[in-house]
């Protein structure tokens, strides 16, 4: 029987998490106790309805000092590669060719069982295209074994029935799917023929029972498209997941797509019906609590932004970055994944950065302008921060 819990101690009590399906919750320091002693969950919680009975990872909390944020991140966004067979014309980091110095599998296998030893949750290969990258597979069996939930994004174009019964084979959990509308304009967005290509992906992952989400980039330029694209999974009872469009990397010279207070509140207004079940699309700023349920009261304040809060984004050639949207932007790397002793003293100093303080102070800033959607987006901040630079300049 292979870990279905992943239990990291905490100030507070525990992050606790269904490996299966990544998804968490926390309990107090006397619910876990009994978790622990008797492997009793309380009734309220997504693991007591686990059937087949518990086998849990646990990592032990260092520093008990620690009471203003999480010991570590929930979750990892590890940039395989930033190789790609697609040239989308929103790519966030320019994904196409090989970079230099990209870490081997070596490091990689290291890097993985670092994290896993130090309490993530979960880990999501991306890209560049994380199914060209070959040891994709050993790196998802690795966490399986060791009870961290593992989930991929990918333009599907690359996923046959073959690839699809060895993602599953290997303890993959979840995958994410990108779409950008209808066939026509996602293929403006992607490349000629590549919906039909992603749409059997798509098939194929379903068909071996993996667990399937479509994310759609929204911008200006497409929203009735991600409105049909909308409704037509809803109706499929596929789970959509409306993506906001940020300027950065090749998604720069896309200037005006992002999308304002008004279209966010028109978008709302057409998928009324599909957000109000909240089962099948969901999204940024469509709905008012982000999908955010604590079951406990914590001692800190969760922010809807999830960087240097609970994740963390390596990228290809190891240097550490809050979010992947932040490194293309200029925004400076922590570390690299090469220098790390210890990854939850990492953590710990990632939350007094001075960097981290200066974005979001200048979220009030940000959210004062006319007709912007308010955001917890660091991204986001760290854009109007560049742009508002450059103009003074």
């Amino acid at each position: 029987m292979k870990y279905n819990i992943n239990i990291r101690e905490e100030y507070f009590g525990a992050t606790v998490s269904v490996v299966n399906t990544g998804k968490r919750e926390y309990v107090n320091q006397n619910e876990l106790k009994e978790i622990l002693e008797m492997q009793k969950f309380p009734e309220d919680m997504l693991a007591s309805k686990i059937k087949e009975g518990y086998k849990i990872k646990y990592t032990p909390l260092e520093n008990k000092d620690i009471k203003d944020h999480f010991s570590f991140a929930d979750i990892a966004y590890l940039e395989l590669t930033r190789e790609c067979n697609l040239r989308c014309k929103h790519c966030l980091n320019n994904s196409g060719k090989l970079i230099k110095n990209q870490l081997s599998i070596k490091e990689l296998r290291k890097l993985v069982q670092d994290l896993i030893d130090s309490g993530i949750q979960e880990i999501r290969f991306t890209g560049g295209e994380p199914l060209m990258f070959e040891n994709i597979y050993e790196l998802i069996k690795l966490c399986d074994d060791n009870g961290v939930c593992t989930s991929i994004g990918t333009n599907g174009t690359l996923v046959t029935p073959r690839v699809a019964s060895m993602l599953k084979e290997a303890g993959l959990k979840k995958v994410v799917v990108s779409i950008d509308g209808t066939e026509k304009r996602h293929d403006i967005i992607r490349g000629r023929g590549n919906y039909e290509k992603t749409i059997n992906g798509l098939k194929y992952l379903k068909e071996v029972g993996l667990n399937v989400r479509v994310n759609a980039v929204i911008m200006k330029s497409n929203i009735e498209d991600v409105i049909k694209l909308a409704k037509e999974m809803n109706k499929n009872k596929i789970t959509l997941f409306i993506r906001r469009f940020i300027e950065s990397g090749r998604g720069e010279k896309l200037k005006n797509n992002m999308l304002t207070a008004d279209d966010y509140n028109y978008v709302k207004k057409q998928l009324y019906n599909e957000i109000q079940t909240a089962k099948y699309v969901n999204g940024h700023y469509l709905r008012n609590d982000e999908g955010v349920h604590p079951r406990i009261k914590l001692p800190f304040l969760i922010r809807g932004c999830k960087a240097g809060q609970r994740a963390l984004s390596i990228m290809p050639d190891g240097k550490i970055q809050l979010c992947g949207f932040l490194a293309p932007q200029g925004f400076l790397a922590i570390d690299n994944v090469k220098n790390v002793k210890n990854w939850r003293e990492l953590w710990n100093k990632i939350q007094k950065m001075d960097r981290l303080k200066y974005l979001r102070d200048n979220l009030d800033k940000y959210n004062e302008q006319p007709n912007i959607q308010e955001t917890y987006c660091l991204a986001y901040i760290q854009r109007y921060l560049n742009v508002n630079k450059t103009s003074e300049e």
